[in-house]
């Protein structure tokens, strides 16, 4: 999209992430079964902090035809999925592609190819699954028990599909017919959520920044300027990519922290707040239930899209790794049941 244009802005936070930080450890790798995979470099845990500079090494190079298995196994089967994202991976460079499938019991999980699926829980070949960044091929496959995607690059990947409503979830990784037999398999980060449109476009009054916050300017007793920096934003190499940078040396990415100042006038209550407060509402869709509380205000990053519309092909630029900058969400009420909320929106490397 030219010049990176604002339309309805869409959140996608992460399910797996605020289960751990309410004190929920899911989200393993599975190494108990034949054709498995361990973690070489890193941790399992590393695969769910959402620090995706920080990535997880499996050693596919010497195990071309193994399999890399992740669960998850959320607390209720109340929660909603409908997208997934793998963060700074190398999935194009290694020879692979990675294959999603769920159920409502845990067995449903546990075997390789999804063999323990059952279609009457979910059928990937009447879900709508859509590419929105880096998965351009997308097929269901394994008699329909899971669906296949397959990255054309290295990078980020995130896709959406049909809202879902089921307790357990696993992510294979494996080779398009094999792992390359040189190149080990590196991931950063895996999110699974349900992702939130605005239910319209932030006022036209907006800023947009792009902020230069790790550089510093000092002056010397003569008085010539001179400055050092321990950043200068988005990196990218042959191995790792910040999250939607693009290309393979730093000389390839724009610097700096972009940086988002949004209103939203006459939000409807409904489309802001829970019906219910005492108790989280389950399905009630709404900005406080969705993003704010699903990541706890500047705790956690989020994916943050620019306009929910921009799919596909360079549809990088429309998207960010970010948080809020902003410990409070103020509401004001400017009508009977309506408010005018503001947000700051930063991104994260």
């Amino acid at each position: 999209m030219a010049n990176q244009t604002i339309k309805t802005p869409r959140f996608y936070p992460d399910l797996i992430s605020y289960h751990r930080a309410r004190g929920s450890e899911i989200g393993i790798v599975k190494s108990d079964i034949a054709n498995t995979i361990a973690v070489q470099a890193g941790s399992a845990g590393e695969l769910f902090d959402l620090r995706p500079l920080n990535q997880v090494t499996f050693d596919t190079s010497a195990n071309t035809s193994k399999h890399v298995l992740t669960n998850f196994s959320f607390t209720t089967a109340s929660y909603k999925q409908n997208y997934i994202a793998i963060l700074n991976h190398n999935l194009n460079s290694a020879g692979g592609r990675f294959k999603i499938f769920a159920g409502d019991i845990a067995s449903d999980i546990t075997a390789l190819d999804g063999a323990n699926a059952d279609t009457a829980d979910i059928n990937w070949s009447s879900v709508n699954a859509t590419e929105i960044v880096n998965a351009d091929t997308i097929a269901a496959s394994d008699s329909n028990k899971t669906v296949t995607v397959t990255p054309a690059s290295d990078g980020t990947t995130v896709l959406t599909f049909d809202e879902q409503d089921l307790r357990y979830w696993a992510i294979q990784f494996e080779g398009d017919t094999s792992w390359d037999g040189s190149t080990d398999f590196i991931v950063g980060s895996i999110m699974i959520g349900e992702y939130f449109d605005m239910p319209f476009s932030p006022d036209l009054n907006l800023t947009r920044s792009i902020i230069y916050d790790k550089v510093n300017v000092a002056e010397s007793a003569g008085g010539q300027r001179y400055a050092t920096a321990t950043s200068f934003g988005r990196t990218a190499s042959s191995t790792s990519k910040s999250p939607f940078a693009l290309g393979t040396y730093g000389q390839n990415v724009y610097g700096g922290r972009q940086a988002y100042d949004l209103t939203y006038s006459y939000l409807q209550d409904s489309d802001l707040l829970p019906s219910e407060y005492p108790s989280y509402q389950h399905g009630n869709d709404s900005v406080v239930s969705d993003v704010w509380n699903m990541v706890d205000g500047p705790s956690r990053p989020f994916i943050f899209s620019i306009d929910n519309t921009s799919t596909g092909s360079n549809a990088e630029s429309e998207h960010l790794f970010a948080r809020f900058a902003q410990n409070s969400l103020d509401m004001q009420q400017v009508a009977p049941d309506v408010y005018t909320v503001g947000t700051r929106i930063e991104e994260e490397f």
